[in-house]
C-alpha cells in the first residue's frame, strides 16, 4: 500500500509539472522578447539632435524595417552568382534573388550627406537616404516579376545607378527616416549588377536600438580646459 501512495504522488507531480510547461514557455519567451533591442526608426532629425558625425554612424548597430527582396534574370551573360543568393525558376526564367530580412542587422560602411551605405554581408552594401516616405499609396507593381514587358537581356551593362540623396546631411533637406534608395522603374544597383526591388521592399528604412544611441552619446565628453593656478 505505500507504494501505491509513492506512486499517486509522483503522478500527481508529474502531471503539475507538464501542466505549468506552457506556462514556463511563455515566461520565457516574454523575457527573451524584453531582453531584445528596443529598435526605433533612424531619421535625420535624430541624427542631427544628437549630432552624429559620420564616424559616430559608423559604430552603430542599424536593422532593417521590412523584408528587402531584390531580382535580376541571368542570361549567359551574366550566369555568376554569388554563393549565397538564391536560383528561382520563374514563367521559364532563370531569377537570382537576393533576401535581406525584416530586422537583419546592418553596419554603415560609407556615409555621404544624407544617404548611408549600409552593409547586410560582407562585401556589399545598399544606398538608404534620409526624405519623405517615398510613396503614399501602394506602390505600382514592377514590371520584371511578371514579365509582361521584356526585361533588358544584358542588364549587367547598364550604366551605374546612383543614389539621389536628399540635401538633408547639410540641414536643408526635407529629413525623415532613412529609406531604401532606388532608381528608375524600382532598379538598385547591388554587387556591380542591376536588380529590381520587389513586393514592400522600397517601404523599408533604417532602424536602430534607442539604449545603444544613449550610449553613444554618453561616451561623447566635453573637455572643460585647464586653467593656471589662481585664475
Amino acid at each position: 500500500m505505500p507504494f501505491s501512495v509513492h506512486t499517486t504522488h509522483a503522478a500527481a507531480r508529474w502531471r503539475l509539472s507538464t501542466a505549468s510547461a506552457p506556462l514556463f514557455l511563455s515566461l520565457l519567451s516574454l523575457l527573451l522578447l524584453g531582453c531584445g533591442p528596443r529598435l526605433v526608426p533612424f531619421t535625420h532629425e535624430l541624427r542631427v539632435q544628437h549630432d552624429l558625425s559620420d564616424s559616430d554612424v559608423k559604430n552603430l548597430q542599424f536593422y532593417v524595417s521590412h523584408q528587402i527582396a531584390l531580382r535580376r534574370e541571368l542570361t549567359a551573360e551574366s550566369s555568376q552568382v554569388t554563393s549565397s543568393h538564391k536560383l528561382l525558376l520563374v514563367s521559364g526564367k532563370v531569377i537570382e534573388e537576393v533576401v535581406v530580412e525584416e530586422r537583419t542587422p546592418g553596419v554603415v560602411v560609407a556615409a555621404r550627406g544624407g544617404a548611408l551605405s549600409v552593409s547586410f554581408e560582407p562585401g556589399a552594401s545598399l544606398t538608404f537616404s534620409a526624405g519623405p516616405e517615398p510613396f503614399t499609396s501602394a506602390p505600382p507593381a514592377p514590371s520584371f516579376p511578371g514579365f509582361a514587358t521584356p526585361p533588358d537581356p544584358f542588364p549587367g551593362n547598364a550604366e551605374p545607378l546612383l543614389a539621389s540623396p536628399s540635401a538633408a546631411g547639410d540641414g536643408s533637406g526635407p529629413g525623415g527616416n532613412y529609406w531604401l534608395a532606388s532608381g528608375p522603374g524600382r532598379e538598385i544597383r547591388y554587387q556591380g549588377k542591376v536588380f529590381s526591388a520587389i513586393e514592400d521592399s522600397l517601404r523599408a528604412h533604417l532602424l536602430i536600438d534607442a539604449d545603444a544611441l544613449d550610449e553613444v552619446v554618453e561616451r561623447r565628453t566635453v573637455l572643460p580646459g585647464v586653467r593656471l593656478p589662481g585664475r
